[in-house]
């Protein structure tokens, strides 16, 4: 049945995409800066980079993922660079960008073409960071034989798979969009920066392990 791929799917991005590493903490760091909706937006950028990584998986494109592979420890160096710059940009950041703490007027320009362009810098950060493990690739693999996904289903039932995938990965950066949401008034400018630094240092040090796998690989 159709449906029953669909739950599949939804099932491996719930247990496949819960939040953890760079993009995670990215994301969190947003929602308290910026609000929930650049918190939501860095998720789902991780959430499209997942998707396109199943779809090679789900249709089996092996030139594409005999490239990515034959190539991962350029890529994830790549990765490594970026998310080690994150962290000094976050480790570094000295103002409080609060929603909560901007004036009433530059809170009627949120819908203005600069957020906009903040968000899909929101949305193009996270998505390279993820892009930048073809790992993934071989995740998905594993996940699918647990799930008896064998390669033989029909189009119909791929779409769904990966229609399920995306929406249950994007249930966790929803659910953190929500939660941290609801905390972030609470948090003083002090506890703030020190939020920041922490967060900094551990995308610094999540951004060197991807250095170390590259080169391991």
């Amino acid at each position: 049945m159709l449906e029953n791929y669909l739950v599949r799917g939804l099932l491996i991005g719930i247990v496949f995409g819960v939040p953890a590493g760079a993009v995670g903490i990215l994301s969190v760091q947003r929602v308290l800066s910026q609000g929930a909706a650049a918190g939501l937006v860095t998720g789902i950028g991780s959430s499209v980079a997942d998707v396109f990584y199943a779809c090679i998986g789900v249709f089996g494109i092996t030139i594409i993922s005999d490239f990515l592979l034959k190539n991962q420890h350029i890529i994830c160096m790549l990765g490594c660079m970026l998310v080690i710059l994150l962290g000094i940009q976050c480790f570094r950041k000295k103002k409080v960008e609060k929603p909560a703490s901007v004036s009433h007027k530059k809170q009627e320009d949120r819908h203005q073409p600069g957020t906009i362009r903040y968000l899909i810098s929101c949305f193009l950060s996270s998505f390279a960071i993820a892009i930048t493990n073809p790992a993934t690739i071989l995740s998905f693999m594993v996940v699918f034989s647990m799930f008896r996904i064998g390669g033989n289903e029909s189009i119909g039932e791929d779409i769904q798979l990966v229609l399920g995938i995306f929406c249950g990965t994007c249930f966790w950066w929803l659910l953190i969009a929500v939660v941290v949401s609801h905390i972030r008034d609470r948090v003083t400018d002090g506890f703030y920066l020190k939020l920041n630094r922490i967060f900094g240092i551990l995308m610094v040090l999540f951004g060197a392990g991807i250095g170390v796998r590259a080169f391991m690989v």
